[in-house]
């Protein structure tokens, strides 16, 4: 028999680095608003370390050892090869959609040897427990566009979702595009939405606003490494592209307990 640590000496270390997390986000929001808690688990899923590095036995590590170590230095020493974004925000009720415009630079997209988009999207979904095998009561979606005007959205190489816990991850071959779509301009789009997937606590009612934030990271996973970053830089929209912020009109409201009839 042997004694290995588990989940009561990792759930104290991951607190500490979702603080230090939340700590260095809030010092890059706008007057009045604050990271949101799916924000800072979207960004430490990203960039977690994996606890092996070996494509061989890659899917049972992650069956059984999780996603690895995660740490919020990436915040302040982010990686020069690759190129990370973050962004949250609040979908108002299930008929609205977040388009969000992230820069895909298209001379490192031409240069790269093999481009890949890998996206983590999180969100707070009230939960019932009386709901078998579910849990979370909505369900998020989110889709990968060139533009608007496209059609069809493009499809991830590799998806990893969860029946139950909200947090959706996407790996996109950037080189895979739909068929007849041509990449056009430095700017990819990306749409999230809601919808619900099971009833709620029938002793509460929940305000239709949903959190949700996703973090993105543009890779060339080529021998070549080409790192998007000086791409990046020279756009210059990414130059205003570094404040957290929500929407102004969000009205925060209270979840209403009902009285048992």
């Amino acid at each position: 028999m042997e004694d290995w640590t588990g989940t009561s000496f990792a759930s104290p270390l991951l607190a500490r680095e979702a603080v230090f997390a939340m700590q260095r986000l809030q010092r890059v929001c706008e007057r009045g608003a604050q990271p949101f808690a799916v924000t800072v688990k979207a960004f430490l899923a990203l960039t977690a370390t994996p606890p092996v590095d070996d494509n061989a036995v890659k899917n049972l590590a992650e069956r059984t050892l999780g996603r690895g170590s995660a740490s919020a230095d990436r915040l302040d020493t982010p990686l020069a090869r690759t190129g990370v974004m973050i962004w949250q925000g609040v979908l108002e009720d299930e008929k609205d959609i977040a388009k969000i415009q992230v820069p895909i630079p298209a001379d490192w997209w031409k240069e790269a040897e093999d481009p890949y988009l890998r996206l983590i999207v999180a969100w707070d979904p009230p939960v019932n427990a009386a709901v078998k095998d579910l849990w979370g009561t909505r369900k998020l979606t989110a889709r990968l566009k060139m533009h608007p005007d496209v059609p069809r959205a493009q499809y991830p190489s590799r998806s990893v979702p969860h029946r139950s816990y909200p947090l959706l991850e996407r790996i996109y071959d950037l080189r895979k595009l739909p068929l007849h779509a041509k990449v056009e301009g430095d700017f990819w789009l990306i749409e999230i939405a809601y919808e619900q997937a099971a009833e709620y606590h029938p002793a509460m009612t929940f305000p239709p606003q949903q959190r949700v934030a996703f973090a993105a990271e543009l890779a060339d996973l080529g021998q070549r490494r080409l790192s998007p970053q000086p791409a990046l830089q020279s756009l210059s929209a990414t130059t205003t592209m570094t404040r957290l912020t929500v929407p102004p009109t969000v009205a925060r409201l209270p979840i209403v307990l009902k009285t048992p009839i």
